[in-house]
Protein backbone atom coordinates (compact mmCIF):
# COMPACT_ATOMS: atom_id res chain seq x y z
CA UNK A 1 0.00 0.00 0.00
CA UNK A 2 1.23 3.23 -0.82
CA UNK A 3 0.16 6.23 1.52
CA UNK A 4 2.33 8.74 -0.20
CA UNK A 5 -0.31 10.87 -2.09
CA UNK A 6 -2.77 10.85 1.26
CA UNK A 7 -3.63 12.68 3.90
CA UNK A 8 -1.13 12.92 6.55
CA UNK A 9 1.41 12.89 3.90
CA UNK A 10 4.84 14.79 5.28
CA UNK A 11 5.49 18.61 3.61
CA UNK A 12 7.85 19.49 1.51
CA UNK A 13 7.76 23.08 3.76
CA UNK A 14 10.14 23.48 6.81
CA UNK A 15 8.61 22.51 10.18
CA UNK A 16 8.15 25.53 11.24
CA UNK A 17 9.53 26.63 15.39
CA UNK A 18 7.66 24.84 18.33
CA UNK A 19 5.21 26.69 19.69
CA UNK A 20 5.38 27.36 23.42
CA UNK A 21 2.59 27.04 25.46
CA UNK A 22 1.23 28.69 28.66
CA UNK A 23 2.40 32.11 29.16
CA UNK A 24 5.61 33.91 28.78
CA UNK A 25 8.20 33.18 31.77
CA UNK A 26 8.74 36.21 33.68
CA UNK A 27 12.50 38.26 33.18
CA UNK A 28 12.99 36.97 37.01
CA UNK A 29 12.67 33.83 36.04
CA UNK A 30 14.79 33.82 33.19
CA UNK A 31 17.56 35.54 35.07
CA UNK A 32 17.09 32.57 37.83
CA UNK A 33 17.50 29.98 35.30
CA UNK A 34 20.87 31.83 34.23
CA UNK A 35 21.75 32.07 37.65
CA UNK A 36 21.18 28.02 38.07
CA UNK A 37 23.06 27.10 34.72
CA UNK A 38 26.24 29.43 35.70
CA UNK A 39 26.22 27.86 38.82
CA UNK A 40 26.09 24.35 36.95
CA UNK A 41 29.00 25.61 34.64
CA UNK A 42 31.66 25.44 37.53
CA UNK A 43 30.73 21.85 37.80
CA UNK A 44 28.20 19.12 38.76
CA UNK A 45 25.92 20.29 42.03
CA UNK A 46 23.34 18.55 43.65
CA UNK A 47 20.05 20.61 44.28
CA UNK A 48 20.96 21.23 47.61
CA UNK A 49 24.44 22.73 46.88
CA UNK A 50 22.49 25.03 44.63
CA UNK A 51 20.20 25.78 47.50
CA UNK A 52 22.81 26.75 49.59
CA UNK A 53 25.07 28.57 47.09
CA UNK A 54 22.21 30.89 45.26
CA UNK A 55 20.41 31.30 48.29
CA UNK A 56 16.88 30.27 46.83
CA UNK A 57 13.94 28.35 48.01
CA UNK A 58 14.04 24.65 47.23
CA UNK A 59 10.88 24.99 45.15
CA UNK A 60 12.51 27.75 42.77
CA UNK A 61 15.75 25.32 41.91
CA UNK A 62 13.70 22.70 41.60
CA UNK A 63 11.61 24.30 38.82
CA UNK A 64 14.61 25.75 37.33
CA UNK A 65 16.33 22.67 37.40
CA UNK A 66 12.93 21.29 35.47
CA UNK A 67 13.42 23.57 32.58
CA UNK A 68 16.69 23.63 32.11
CA UNK A 69 16.69 19.89 31.70
CA UNK A 70 13.55 20.17 29.47
CA UNK A 71 15.03 22.04 27.40
CA UNK A 72 18.42 19.81 27.29
CA UNK A 73 20.77 22.63 28.63
CA UNK A 74 21.60 20.21 31.83
CA UNK A 75 21.33 16.42 33.04
CA UNK A 76 20.62 15.00 36.10
CA UNK A 77 22.97 11.61 37.24
CA UNK A 78 22.61 9.43 40.09
CA UNK A 79 25.81 8.35 42.42
CA UNK A 80 23.84 5.20 43.01
CA UNK A 81 22.74 5.83 46.70
CA UNK A 82 20.53 8.48 47.17
CA UNK A 83 21.94 12.23 45.65
CA UNK A 84 21.52 13.24 41.89
CA UNK A 85 23.57 15.24 40.77
CA UNK A 86 23.09 18.29 38.01
CA UNK A 87 25.61 19.44 35.32
CA UNK A 88 25.53 21.37 32.62
CA UNK A 89 24.96 19.19 29.15
CA UNK A 90 28.13 18.79 27.15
Amino acid sequence: MDFSDGPGTPSDEAPSAPRRRGRPRSQETIARDAQVLKALGEGPKTKEQLVDELGLAPQLVYLSLWRLKRDQRVEKTSDGVARHTWSVVA
